[in-house]
């Protein structure tokens, strides 16, 4: 008995400890201007077919992938900028998914 209750102790101080999740709020998740990222068309295609790899390869890691046109492209700005850190994209990674997911956004 004496067991059960140590190692109930024990898992509820490590379960209490664990990080907090809390969704981000419309403020946190509404682009700015020092968040959009701004692209050359010379280099859109490239982007594009990088940023595809690296959405399905660190985006679909941990969840099903969204398709980019149930998004708009400034709803994907604060998707991506919220979800990098999560995915440990770099800027560039960042950037190429940004550019894969707008360039098939949903036009509004």
């Amino acid at each position: 008995m004496k067991k059960v209750f140590v190692l109930s102790i024990l898992a509820f101080t490590i379960f209490s400890c664990a990080k907090k999740v809390t969704p981000a709020t419309a403020a946190e998740k509404k682009p700015t201007e020092e968040q959009t990222v701004v692209v050359a068309p010379e280099a859109m295609a490239t982007n594009v077919a990088s940023g595809k790899v690296t959405y399905e390869a660190k985006c679909g890691r941990c969840h099903g992938l969204k398709e980019p046109g149930e998004f708009t492209a400034e709803r994907w700005v604060g998707l991506v900028n919220w979800m990098a850190p999560k995915a440990h994209l770099s800027d560039t990674e960042k950037a190429d998914v940004l550019a894969y997911v707008q360039a098939g956004a949903k036009k509004g």
